[in-house]
């Protein structure tokens, strides 16, 4: 009795089949990068079988079936038959990332509040001391008017400007202040050297004090 030899053929990979069915399509493997948005290194390890070049299993599953349904082939077929074909097939991990202190750290509620109550007594003792600082610090105090110590007018106006939270006192007289801290006072002068002192107080009564003398003669003045 003859025996008829029976060719065996050996059995098509995923890999190969994913291969076989984008050289029928015509496609190049840039195409299939750019239409599958997976890398072309990581393609071209599907059509080699190596599967070394993957950092897990999941990563496998999920190019392969993003490929298959690109090359328009039965994407659940083709992952059944990969899981067939490997069982359960390991990669080896690209690297061991080191643990890291974040990683171990839980954040909770109470871990929230307190970071966040932290922050705003910092924001707060912050404005206090920059607040203290300037309150600390006497007013500045600049004299507008008049722009000449010699004048022929018997009443002038004596003009400056200083903190609008200062109190100012042109020979102990107040004198009112507004928003921006301009202030201003009429005064009559006596004939000859007219002093003034004027002088701008804050709140603990840090003070600046400026000196205005100011000539006087009726008869115009000549050079």
């Amino acid at each position: 009795m003859a025996f008829k030899r029976k060719q065996i053929t050996p059995a098509v990979t995923v890999g190969a089949r994913l291969k076989r069915a984008r050289l029928k399509g015509k496609l190049t493997l840039e195409q299939a990068e750019e239409q599958t948005k997976v890398r072309l290194k990581y393609l071209r390890a599907i059509e080699l079988d190596d599967w070394q070049k993957f950092p897990n299993k999941v990563y496998v599953l999920g190019f392969v079936r993003r490929y298959a349904r690109f090359l328009n082939l039965d994407e659940n077929k083709i992952v059944r038959e990969f899981k067939k074909e490997f069982g359960e097939y390991k990669t080896k991990p690209l690297y061991k990332a080191k643990p890291r202190w974040i990683d171990r750290v839980v954040i909770t509620p109470k871990i929230l509040i307190a970071f966040f109550s932290t922050i705003v007594v910092l924001i707060v003792v912050g404005y206090i001391i920059v607040s203290a600082r300037s309150i600390s610090k006497p007013p500045q105090i600049e004299i507008l008017a008049p722009a000449v110590e010699a004048v022929s007018e018997k009443e002038i106006k004596i003009e400056g400007k200083t903190s609008n939270t200062a109190v100012v006192k042109i020979n102990d007289q107040l004198v009112s202040v507004d928003e921006s801290g301009y202030f201003s006072q009429k005064v009559e002068l006596n004939e000859g050297i007219n002093n003034f002192k004027i002088i701008s107080q804050n709140r603990i009564g840090r003070e600046n004090i400026k000196e205005l003398k100011i000539f006087y003669s009726p008869q115009p003045l000549s050079d």
